[in-house]
């Protein structure tokens, strides 16, 4: 018995190193899931901000972390990409293309970001260790601190295209999944996706890097309209938009993606995201 004993321990020893060294924690075992399926549905989606430009030569590293982040936390993780500052500032020959946007402007201004440097990020705009932009190699643990948590509001996104008149209408939903005793905000971006142009990789001169999740228009502005003072569990909240997507956007990689904030500090209470509907 003393001699079973001794292998069990030795075993469970065993065991728990062996699982301290899985990289992917939120894998799950069958192959080809993803994610933490323990997680209450609906699950909190957090949103990761990687602030870039396609003049900044250790951004694209950040790119294949946030790429790591989500593919290891799935559908908890939205991934959006903001070119901003002097990196992002168009050249001519080798940098023709402007990726910066008034509402990515506004946010670099408002946090500081690009005085920083770049490459930088923000998870739900929120603190971690002190602050609110943090550098790549902190995101996967600030996204770790935050997404096992359940969320505030469930958000659902219906969207159409309407071929003749190029118009995008989109209604939002916002289910609050318990009480909020403060003002919240409702907010709309487009980013597009897949979009292949320079960016100086290192020492290299890439004149066609895939640039993913780029932000393209914030609808309502950068931190989104107030929309309620507060809310209750079960309430819900219905708001309608309708934009004009610019001709050289590639409509078949558009995604919207809406997020509710306070109003207070513009911490994201939850996110969501879904591509554009084009079918109706």
């Amino acid at each position: 018995m003393k001699y079973l004993k001794t292998i069990l321990l030795l075993s469970g020893f065993l065991l728990f190193f062996a699982c301290d060294q899985i990289n992917n924690p939120l894998k799950e075992k069958q192959e080809g899931t993803c994610g933490d399926e323990t997680q209450p549905v609906p699950i909190r989606k957090i949103l990761v901000e990687d602030y870039t430009g396609h003049r900044c030569p250790n951004c694209p590293a950040a790119s294949e972390i946030l790429e790591e982040i989500k593919n290891d936390y799935c559908d908890h993780v939205i991934p959006l990409a903001v070119h901003v500052g002097f990196f992002a500032l168009p050249t001519e020959p080798d940098f023709p293309e402007d990726f910066r946007t008034e509402t990515g402007t506004t946010l670099d201004e408002v946090y500081g970001i690009s005085a920083k440097g770049l490459p930088a990020g923000m998870i739900n705009r929120t603190e971690f260790n002190g602050n609110t932009v943090l550098g790549k190699d902190t995101w996967r643990a600030a996204v770790d601190a935050v997404y096992d948590i359940n969320p505030e509001v469930n958000i659902i996104i219906e969207s159409s295209y309407n071929q003749e008149e190029n118009s995008v209408s989109v209604n939002i939903t916002a289910e609050f999944l318990g009480d909020i005793q403060e003002a919240v905000n409702l907010g709309l971006y487009v980013t597009e996706d897949s979009i292949v142009a320079p960016q100086q990789v290192e020492n290299t001169y890439n004149p066609e890097y895939v640039h993913r999740y780029m932000l393209k228009k914030g609808i309502n502005g950068a931190f989104g309209e107030k929309i309620l003072n507060s809310a209750k569990k079960g309430d819900t909240f219905e708001k309608q938009f309708t934009f004009y997507p610019d001709t050289e956007w590639n409509l078949n990689r558009l995604t919207l993606i809406a997020f509710v904030s306070r109003n207070s500090t513009d911490e994201i209470l939850q996110a969501e995201s879904e591509p554009l509907n084009l079918s109706n």
